[in-house]
């Protein structure tokens, strides 16, 4: 899950020594809520921002003294007198924590004893800054000579930083649904006729959890709104909203954004390679592509994904010299890109395919012909053999290995009379030449229980 980095104001919360109580902050919350009951005092506007206050504090409470960044010692001192309930280890993200659980919260402290997130369980009453939310609404709406508006704005202010507080908890823990309401529920704090301001910064972020939710309907509505308010996040905007117009199935949309997005930012590798893509898929002008493919190789020159890439743009143009050549380079710029290397063995091995088909539809007194295809064709296989020993070996994936077994199995079965080295090849597989002269007759592409035994064994799956 991608970190997200987020500057606001301090959300450190601190103590006095003396420190309110739960059962101070429930009086003075109880006695908030006694005085708008009121109805006389409830066309206060100070009555209304005091009860927001007292559900702040009630918000607060549970938290109260502790801040991101304490060491594990002095939380303890802080907490003296709370019963830490358990301590149990978690990974969260691929970070590990140490947790204390606590009657109403759990504190999450890294290896080095350092406090990195401060999650409450038990809120002291539900939802209080949405009551809290509410009740500066209403302090907004009694206020008719705006003699408050100042103080609304202010409390509003905090409130949304509290909001992204919760929010970016939530996202650290992974409980993306939470993260993305509350990231939501902080813009409406501050997008009111109080204070009328857009935090971009949260528009994006919003929409990005919206995106990682699956919802790209209102991931496309806050991204759209990143683009009116000309938040681009260094061009990612562009790219993230590409992405969802394509899964939204509309390529035009995505293309055109994608377009708008690389004039604005021609050095954003992001933009650049979703912009191969969409070429890519849409089967567009290789030649642009071949262009934009490119410049990304020279902002990224150790890019393989970048030479596979354009390997598949000479592959679609029927180039195969020049695909293969970009294959081979994928691999060597990187040993461990294993679809590099495969796809050159596919490519030879596919060219023989069609090759074949040739054949199969030649005049039968055409021998010449047949002579030249039937060279090519072999030559096609034997080239196949070395890229695909080396993806054999290359990847880790088990149920990869067996489909490659079976392509080698199929090309040394083949040429097993004419070398001793396809005949040694042929049997580290392990299928006998009954089996696998049985196996190549048949009509379709299928093969004996044997066979597919000794290609499990050969790729370790037993």
């Amino acid at each position: 899950m991608k970190k997200l980095l987020l500057i606001v104001s301090a959300l450190v919360l601190t103590v006095s020594v003396g420190a309110q109580t739960k059962e101070v902050v429930l009086k003075n919350l109880d006695k908030a809520k006694a005085t708008v009951e009121n109805p006389k005092k409830a066309t206060a506007p100070a009555s209304w921002l005091k009860l927001a206050e007292a559900y702040v504090d009630a918000y607060n409470q549970p938290q109260i003294g502790l801040w991101v960044g304490a060491q594990s010692m002095e939380v303890k001192l802080l907490l003296k007198g709370q019963q830490v309930l358990s301590t149990e280890t978690r990974t969260v993200n691929g970070n590990e924590y140490t947790v204390e659980v606590y009657a109403d919260k759990e504190l999450y402290f890294t290896p080095q004893g350092v406090l990195d997130v401060i999650k409450v369980t038990a809120p002291l009453v539900e939802e209080p800054l949405e009551s809290a939310y509410e009740s500066l609404m209403k302090a907004y709406e009694v206020d008719a000579k705006a003699s408050k508006k100042e103080d609304i704005a202010m409390q509003l202010s905090k409130l949304r930083d509290l909001y992204i507080n919760d929010a970016m908890t939530a996202y650290t823990l992974g409980d993306i649904k939470t993260a993305n309401k509350y990231f939501e529920s902080s813009l409406k704090v501050l997008d009111n006729p109080v204070t009328e301001k857009i935090d971009s910064m949260i528009v994006y972020y919003t929409a990005v959890t919206f995106n990682m939710l699956g919802d790209k309907e209102n991931a496309a509505k806050y991204l759209e709104k990143c683009m009116e308010i000309q938040y681009y996040q260094d061009g990612d905007v562009f790219s993230n909203l590409a992405e969802v117009y394509k899964a939204q199935g509309d390529l035009d949309k995505a293309k055109a954004v994608l377009n708008e997005g690389f004039i604005a930012y021609p050095t954003s590798q992001g933009i650049l390679v979703s912009l191969i893509n969409i070429y890519l898929e849409s089967n567009d002008d290789p030649n642009k592509v071949l262009e934009l493919i490119r410049t990304a190789q020279t902002n990224e020159p150790n890019n393989a994904s970048l030479h596979y890439a354009e390997g598949n743009v000479y592959k679609n143009m029927k180039d195969m010299e020049n695909a293969i050549k970009c294959y081979y380079k994928s691999f060597e710029i990187d040993p461990t890109y294993v679809y590099g290397i495969y796809t050159v063995g596919s490519t030879y091995y596919d060219r023989a395919i069609e090759i074949q088909e040739e054949i199969n539809n030649l005049d039968v007194n055409d021998y010449e012909t047949y002579d030249k295809l039937l060279a090519e064709f072999e030559q096609a296989l034997i080239n196949a053999i070395d890229p695909f020993e080396k993806a054999f070996a290359v990847t880790t994936d088990k149920e990869f290995q067996l489909a490659i077994a079976d392509g080698l199995k199929q090309i040394y079965f083949r040429f097993r009379d004419k070398d001793p080295k396809y005949q040694e090849g042929f049997e580290k597989i392990g299928v006998s030449k009954e089996t696998a002269a049985e196996d190549a007759c048949r009509i379709e592409h299928t093969i004996s229980d044997e066979t597919f035994a000794a290609l499990k064994k050969y790729a370790g799956l037993e």
